[in-house]
């Protein structure tokens, strides 16, 4: 339909409009253009695709094409890392392919852990660009979701997933066991779950031993060379005692 007076178009019904110079497709099931204004809107659910094989879902959008900002509300991203993103409310620059926003969750890609892991990061923001992600005041964790608070957790001022080094990195960092902080990195890191074999510290393992003294420990992984490495354990005791552990492994050709 068209409002002649007011020049805005409405389509309605499997609606596909595609942005041939920033290489996007969106597909919506209403949208309306205002000529005057140079705006998309749509109040129905969308989904928008680009070249590099992101998906984005969302309740809502709003596009000003004067500056190539999308806001949406409500959104789902799938990138090409096969991470999931669910943002409050989200704004992309179709022009950089940044994307921004706030109160996100993410589920990172599991191929690399055990089924009953689930790594995934939540917090306050999000600056998304290319595969790299910070999040600001965020929480990481790989426990089982549950309804309770994950037996362990690290909280930071700034979380940032590196896909392309491997990497997580944390500024501010505090480990929390069952919510009750218990150590404090300035700078902390680790390899992301994608990884099958790299430098970094591995997850921390947690035992609660009804007649004995519990303990964690934050294991440090080393490779030294292709069939070399060490793995270098610290065990923290409830009673304020410690045990430093190490192996070391070797394959040779035979």
């Amino acid at each position: 339909s068209l409002d002649q007076l007011n020049l805005i178009t409405t389509a309605k019904d499997n609606v596909i409009i595609t942005d041939l110079k920033n290489n996007i497709s969106i597909k919506t099931d209403s949208v309306s253009f205002d000529k005057k204004k140079n705006i998309l809107e749509s109040l129905t659910q969308s989904v928008l695709k680009d070249d590099k094989n992101n998906t984005l879902s969302a309740d809502t959008f709003f596009y000003d094409l004067n500056d190539g900002v999308l806001k949406l509300k409500n959104a789902n991203l799938k990138d090409f890392n096969q991470n999931e993103f669910k943002i409050e409310i989200a704004f992309l620059d179709t022009l950089s392919n940044k994307l921004t926003g706030k109160d996100i969750s993410i589920n990172l890609d599991n191929k690399s852990f055990d089924q009953n892991n689930d790594p995934r990061i939540k917090g306050k923001s999000i600056i998304y660009d290319n595969g790299f992600t910070e999040v600001t005041k965020g929480v990481f964790t790989t426990c089982k979701k549950t309804d309770s608070c994950p037996p362990w957790q690290l909280s930071a001022e700034k979380i940032q997933h590196d896909p392309k080094k491997e990497t997580i990195n944390y500024t501010n960092a505090l480990l929390r066991v069952y919510d009750i902080p218990v150590m404090y990195f300035p700078k902390f890191f680790h390899p992301d779950p994608s990884v099958k074999r790299k430098s970094g510290f591995l997850i921390p393992t947690i035992k609660n031993f009804a007649n004995s003294t519990n303990y964690i420990s934050i294991p440090y992984y080393s490779v030294i060379s292709q069939n070399k490495d060490l793995t270098f354990t610290p065990r923290l005791y409830s009673n304020s005692s410690f045990l430093l552990q190490s192996e070391f492994r070797q394959e040779n050709k035979d």
